[in-house]
């Protein structure tokens, strides 16, 4: 292992990073109360992230016939500044507005010199349950010198691929909340798209086959039409 690093790379290179969005949309229905549901949501989040900062807003009235959606807002849009911050950057200033939210929580996972993954969850209420919506930015860090690169190449070998990791972060929360309130959850849509029901699985200490499967759902490019 160290010798293929040594040999791909200089002492010194270039410091990069690749800024990957995400998002997913799950369906929760059940009876428990709406604090349990809040209680599974933070508890099955913890044990995945290096910190988390949680709002419960006040939501009056009756729950509406369909769910609400988050939204994303780039305060640096259509602004002169916008030139001068870096594409990654930008990426990471977008938010996720969760307007309608009985719970919201901004969630970091960090695994020095490898990943950041920054992830906004809002839990929207309905009349037939609730709709969690997981939005996600997921940082991994590129280049750099050996020491950056050993580093790398160590951790991944200790826990694996970070992409695996971003989705048991995701899916343990739905995970728990399914077993520790008796919900039935279906998946409603996402980007890249989860295949199966992997929040089925019961949880895990390292990503399972399940957490890896997913798919690019995107709508490929129809080309110009023929003359």
């Amino acid at each position: 292992l160290l010798l293929s690093i040594t040999a791909a790379a200089p002492a010194t290179a270039q410091d990069s990073s690749r800024a990957t969005e995400l998002y997913h949309i799950f369906d929760i229905r059940t009876t428990a109360a709406r604090a349990d549901v809040i209680r599974a949501l933070q508890d099955g989040m913890n044990p995945n992230i290096s910190q988390s900062d949680t709002m419960t807003p006040l939501v009056m009235g009756t729950p509406p016939e369909t769910p609400a959606r988050f939204t994303l807002v780039n305060p640096f849009e259509n602004s002169p500044y916008a030139g001068f911050i870096s594409t990654s950057q930008l990426s990471t200033i977008k938010q996720a507005r969760c307007d309608g939210a009985v719970w919201i929580s901004s969630a970091v996972r960090k695994v020095r010199g490898s990943q950041q993954l920054m992830i906004t969850l809002c839990l929207f209420p309905y009349v037939e349950g609730y709709q969690l919506d997981v939005y996600a930015i997921d940082i991994k860090e590129k280049g750099g010198g050996l020491d950056a690169r050993l580093g790398r190449a160590l951790g991944q070998a200790i826990v694996g691929n970070s992409d695996n990791w971003t989705n048991k972060t995701i899916l343990d929360v739905v995970r728990y909340v399914r077993t520790t309130t008796g919900a039935s959850v279906t998946y409603v849509e996402g980007q890249p798209e989860f295949t199966g029901t992997p929040w089925e699985e019961g949880i895990q200490l390292a990503p399972s086959a399940a957490d890896k499967n997913t798919v690019d759902t995107a709508p490929a490019p129809t080309g110009a039409q023929p003359n």
